[in-house]
């Protein structure tokens, strides 16, 4: 699951960014990576605020930045150099991953030297582990603190707040359009992610109740 992030710099301090709303797009995953659409999120709500990166969750901790993560952090940052709105700064977006670990959740943040950014730009191996041309030196740790003090908000999408695709894959493009609205994130699992599955336990009890009416002419 993944989510853009956005925030602002506290008065005389542009060096500490607090994020204040994350924005949760059409998407879809396996456990190596997110596809999200090459749209970034627009909205009034976000106009005040600056991009920060993104947010991701994965099944296992890593001691590194996975390839596919500084991949799709320097596409995006490529993506959006010649796009002043939605434009991403390379020294201020961050790629931040929550890792499930046993009995808690691992919060790490990285961003990309500007080696990485040329090498995740140019990467076409998204399987591999270890692609060739991929380093250690193409990230760097980024300190990150929590804090309870500041209250902040999602976005969604506009189409009924659905932005879980995994039982909806055909549905999810690449080039495809959204809205944001603001509004707190569907379950996963919500109805409104896989409806193909309520259709078809739908069908399996309309059939339970077919079967049940027909007459037993043997009884």
């Amino acid at each position: 699951i993944a989510g853009y992030l956005y925030g602002v710099s506290p008065e005389g301090n542009d060096q500490v960014k607090e994020i204040r709303a994350i924005a949760m797009v059409p998407q879809w995953a396996t456990h190596q990576r997110v596809h999200l659409p090459n749209m970034m999120p627009s909205h009034d709500y976000l106009r005040d605020l600056e991009p920060l990166g993104w947010i991701h969750t994965m099944p296992n901790e890593l001691q590194h930045l996975s390839p596919q993560d500084v991949t799709i952090h320097s596409q995006i940052l490529a993506r959006t150099a010649d796009k002043p709105r939605v434009r991403w700064d390379g020294e201020k977006t961050i790629v931040m991953t929550c890792a499930f670990t046993p009995g808690s959740c691992t919060l790490t943040a990285y961003k990309l030297t500007p080696p990485g950014f040329e090498w995740g730009r140019e990467n076409k191996d998204m399987a591999s582990a270890q692609p060739e041309g991929f380093t250690m030196a193409c990230f760097e740790r980024v300190q990150m603190l929590l804090s309870d003090r500041f209250m902040g908000f999602f976005m969604v999408p506009e189409d009924n707040g659905v932005w879980n695709y995994n039982f909806m894959g055909p549905a999810h493009r690449a080039d495809m359009s959204y809205g944001l609205q603001l509004d707190v994130p569907r379950d996963f699992y919500d109805e409104m992610h896989r409806p193909s599955h309520f259709m078809s336990f739908a069908g399996i009890e309309t059939g339970a109740v077919d079967e049940a009416d027909v007459e037993d002419e043997f009884a």
